[in-house]
């Protein structure tokens, strides 16, 4: 049989109360000047008395403050172990088991968070699965309908020819293409981006990475606009993955600017923080999209999120590069007005 704390209690209190008063009566019985059990009765009820009250008072603060609340952890216990985190521990007074009350509901709340978080990436990985599966059938059947097509021989006009291998050529980079965005995707969760941070002026980096980017719109219909001067501050920064963010938001402004439409990047000082802005003139963004366009694999023919061989990863890309740096970005957007991508990046003191 088990005997319990409360149990124990009653056994410990029950001792202290019988054992003096059967050694008062055996000392009474054995000494040759023996006190009378009536003369005794008075003194023992004087002190049993005060000791039940005492008894009663320890016990209750015991119940209430100790064994209810242990009671109520082991529930807590017995529903994690089921798998339901939907509780609260109520004990909350400011002494040690509510110290351990405390604890517990947050210790509850991190093992759910980390199941929501858990989800939340088995979600992510069918999606994965969904999206590449969906971005590869559609070009290998494009460049497995042609090769077929070629391979039966029955072209024989050499323009036909050429267009045929100039499709297969565009669906073969478009593939090269998806694959390296999920490669450079899944490194930035692998490797620890802050062994290449570096410390660099923000003027000559700036300049650094859209130099390149300003050579490739001299021949376009479509104009860069860059605002100049850059400011100049320090920034502890990975420069290769910058210029990534840089070259997924200017690519992706400039095939929905239009054949004739501007991009202009932008530089300010906000506080202790660098914006900078990707901005065009293009169809713009439905409102009921923007909350979603960094969210990786998002999918909507309005959306612009759909990008980079379509797997919407571009701008989940520029998401976890800005926030491994400690910045922030976000998107402004009307329909028919164009589109402003902004990101920050704060400044080493």
């Amino acid at each position: 049989m088990r005997l319990g704390v409360r149990g124990k209690l009653i056994l410990s209190f029950s001792s202290m109360l019988v054992l003096p008063i059967v050694v008062a009566l055996l000392s009474g019985v054995n000494s040759s000047n023996s006190i009378s059990f009536r003369v005794l009765l008075p003194i023992l009820l004087a002190l049993l008395i005060p000791f039940i009250i005492g008894a009663l008072i320890t016990g209750w603060v015991i119940s209430r403050n100790i064994l209810k609340p242990l009671g109520e952890l082991g529930d807590a216990t017995r529903n994690i172990r089921e798998g339901n985190l939907d509780f609260a521990v109520s004990y909350r007074e400011n002494d040690e088991i509510g110290d351990l009350s405390r604890a517990f509901d947050e210790m509850k709340d991190q093992l759910k968070e980390l199941r929501e978080k858990q989800a939340a990436h088995e979600k992510a990985q069918k999606e994965l699965i969904a999206s590449i599966s969906h971005d590869l059938r559609t070009p290998m059947s494009s460049i497995k309908g042609y090769v077929e097509g070629l391979q039966d021989g029955v072209i024989h006009d050499e323009n036909r020819f050429q267009r045929y291998i100039s499709v297969i050529k565009n669906k073969t980079e478009n593939l090269d293409h998806l694959i390296e965005t999920l490669f450079q995707y899944s490194q930035l969760d692998i490797r620890n981006t802050e062994e290449s941070f570096s410390v660099w002026n923000s003027k000559e980096l700036l300049e650094t990475i859209i130099r390149p980017i300003r050579m490739e719109f001299i021949n376009e219909a479509i104009q860069l606009e860059v605002i100049n001067p850059f400011p100049e501050v320090e920034l502890f920064v990975n420069a290769n993955e910058l210029a990534q963010v840089f070259d997924n938001l200017v690519s992706n402004a400039k095939r929905y600017a239009g054949e004739e439409g501007v991009i202009t990047i932008r530089v300010n000082m906000v506080e202790q923080e660098l914006k900078i802005s990707v901005a065009d003139n293009g169809a713009g963004i439905a409102q009921e999209d923007l909350p979603f366009v960094f969210d990786q694999f998002y999918r909507t023919e309005k959306s612009r999120s759909r990008n980079f061989g379509g797997a919407g990863l571009g701008l989940a890309i520029c998401k976890k590069i800005i926030d491994k740096h400690g910045g922030e970005i976000w998107v402004e957007s009307e329909l028919s007005m164009g589109t402003s991508f902004y990101f920050t990046i704060p400044i080493s003191l």
